[in-house]
């Protein structure tokens, strides 16, 4: 009942992940707030921070995995992901790879690790707060890609 009077229920982990690859750092910081906070259907308890940063860097571990020039189709991904995962999230993980480049990879990480020290004491931040800088650098960093995906798809769309 709370979702149709006003207080936003759960939502889906993966929507958090969406945003910031889309560089939408508004949309991921709702999609955080309720998942740290919301209850519902599919969550049925609030998510503890660093089962936010666990998926996260799942998430961008993938990523990771992808960027290799030999991953060049769907197909490619999802077996350099050990065929463990579905054609979609494997597509979307290798064009995100592509976007990001390795560079762009490493400076996930390192923010990754930063919020890493930081939820476990290495400044005297709330762990939220933690979490909203380092969902909004990724998705400034995602935002900051942008442009490359474009010109990789047309890149590829004339192969």
């Amino acid at each position: 009942v709370a979702p149709y009077l006003g207080a936003a229920g759960g939502v889906a982990p993966y929507l958090l992940t969406n945003a910031i690859e889309q560089g939408d750092a508004a949309g991921a910081l709702e999609v955080l707030h309720r998942l740290l906070s919301a209850r519902g259907p599919q969550q049925p308890k609030p998510m503890h921070p660093l089962q936010v940063l666990g998926m996260l860097h799942n998430h961008f571990r993938r990523v990771a995995r992808l960027d290799d020039a030999a991953v060049r189709t769907t197909d490619d991904a999802v077996a350099a992901l050990g065929g463990r995962v579905k054609p979609f999230p494997a597509r979307k993980a290798r064009e995100q790879a592509q976007r990001l480049g390795t560079e762009g990879i490493r400076e996930a990480y390192a923010l990754l690790a930063q919020a890493d020290l930081d939820l476990k004491g290495a400044r005297a931040l709330p762990a939220e707060a933690v979490l909203e800088v380092l969902v909004t650098r990724l998705a400034v960093l995602s935002a900051r890609a942008a442009p490359r995906a474009g010109a990789v798809g047309r890149r590829t769309a004339r192969r």
